[in-house]
């Protein structure tokens, strides 16, 4: 092959590349992008979605504080309120019943702590394992919660709760830390440790 007919190969070569870059790129745009709102203030922040579309997350209010929100096409954005006593809340997962999960900071004692909230019952605090703080941040269709809660030494573990049998600790993998953020429908929960 001369060298005339290398550049031609090259060309041609080159071309193809960037005939399929050019058609991943317009196959990558076809998306759309929605502005949420807020509940009045400057920011809101996303971090859930489930299969209908529904979206979780915080946004701020009109007076600076901060709201667990629940989002959908038809109703828009909701504010979920917060646990007794608190001042802030932030929703961080929801599963495809609706249900959603997050934590509420504690106004005196600037302590969070997990809530599951569903449009039943509203915002329930799920507790901790005798410590000061917990937050949730998965739910699977069954409502079962995973998150983190601090034990009587104020120790961070991984719990995993439900409805029948409360707060359980999941325990660490040796030392003294651990944390849930997911859990699937078959009961299988995913954090660090």
């Amino acid at each position: 092959m001369g060298k005339h007919s290398r550049v031609v190969v090259f060309l041609a070569v080159f071309s193809l590349i960037l005939s399929f870059t050019s058609t991943d790129a317009a196959a990558a745009a076809m998306y759309t992008v929605t502005d949420l709102g807020t509940l009045g203030g400057a920011h809101s922040y996303a971090s859930g979605i489930n299969d209908s579309g529904q979206v979780v997350g915080y946004a701020g209010d009109a007076s600076g504080q901060y709201r667990a929100f629940l989002w959908d096409q038809a109703t828009g954005m909701t504010d979920l309120g917060t646990l007794v006593g608190a001042e802030d809340s932030d929703a961080c997962g929801i599963n495809n019943v609706g249900q959603v999960v997050g934590f509420a900071f504690l106004n005196a004692s600037e302590q969070e702590h997990a809530f599951l909230w569903d449009s039943a019952t509203g915002m329930v605090d799920l507790g901790t394992l005798g410590g000061s703080d917990s937050g949730a941040y998965g739910i699977n269709d069954s409502g079962q919660v995973v998150g983190y809660a601090c034990n009587a030494a104020n120790q961070n573990r991984a719990f995993l709760w439900d409805s029948s049998g409360g707060m359980t600790d999941l325990g660490t993998l040796g030392g003294d830390f651990s944390d849930a953020r997911g859990i699937n429908d078959s009961g299988q929960v995913v954090g660090s440790a």
